[in-house]
């Protein structure tokens, strides 16, 4: 899997960290507080959007009397505590980045959530500080499922797309990583698993893993 690799690009929720439970309680609680349902359609819509874009697309899919900006503020306040404090990273994550780090291998963020939301998570799984770039939903501007974001970030770490290894979760991305010329490794997030089935994920990516623990690399004894 890491033959050639000169850079690894990760998504963070339901990737890096263990954090789709989060969402999934929070889009919950908030369409039972407005009489929604939370439809398995609405999920695939809105993966891959920027934070921004799913807070445009809430607020005129079901007429939000919030603006998208207040939308975000409100999840914003959901969210904060528990990336602080509560969400872990996935089994094999910090080793794997150690090692990546160790090799000089160069690692970027890629992620359709926001600064300040994903800063205090990764920094709270010791993991921040391995990144050389971040391209979130402040920066990203559109949905994550373009290919040319992923050209972008391998331009910005110096490397060509096929010295890249991609690790996401959803079928949206994998495609546009694919269509990048990138290396693909999809992580079985349960999330996923449930929207997507098991098998269109494991067909879409070069390769799968259910967490970091299954990847051999020199050190790794798992």
């Amino acid at each position: 899997m890491l033959q050639n690799i000169k850079a690894v690009i990760f998504d963070v929720d339901g990737t890096l960290l263990d954090s789709n439970g989060v969402w999934q309680e929070i889009d919950e609680e908030f369409m039972e507080e407005r009489d929604l349902d939370l439809t398995e359609d609405f999920q695939k819509e809105i993966d891959g959007m920027s934070f921004h874009q799913v807070a445009e697309y809430c607020h005129d899919t079901f007429n939000f009397e919030e603006t998208p900006e207040e939308l975000m503020d409100i999840w914003h306040d959901m969210a904060r505590n528990e990336y602080t404090y509560n969400v872990k990273a996935k089994p094999g994550a910090k080793d794997f980045a150690d090692f990546l780090k160790k090799n000089n291998i160069k690692m970027a963020i890629a992620s359709s959530n926001s600064h300040e939301l994903i800063d205090p998570g990764l920094k709270n799984n010791e993991l921040y500080h391995h990144m050389d770039l971040f391209y979130t939903a402040s920066n990203i501007g559109e949905a994550k499922d373009n290919p040319k974001i992923y050209q972008n970030i391998a331009k910005e770490l110096g490397v060509e797309p096929e010295e890249c290894l991609v690790f996401d979760d959803i079928i949206p991305v994998i495609n546009a990583v694919n269509d990048a010329g990138m290396r693909s490794c999809v992580v079985l997030d349960q999330r996923s698993v449930d929207i997507y089935g098991k098998e269109a994920l494991i067909e879409c990516a070069d390769y799968h893993i259910n967490d970091f623990r299954e990847i051999e690399y020199a050190g790794n004894n798992n």
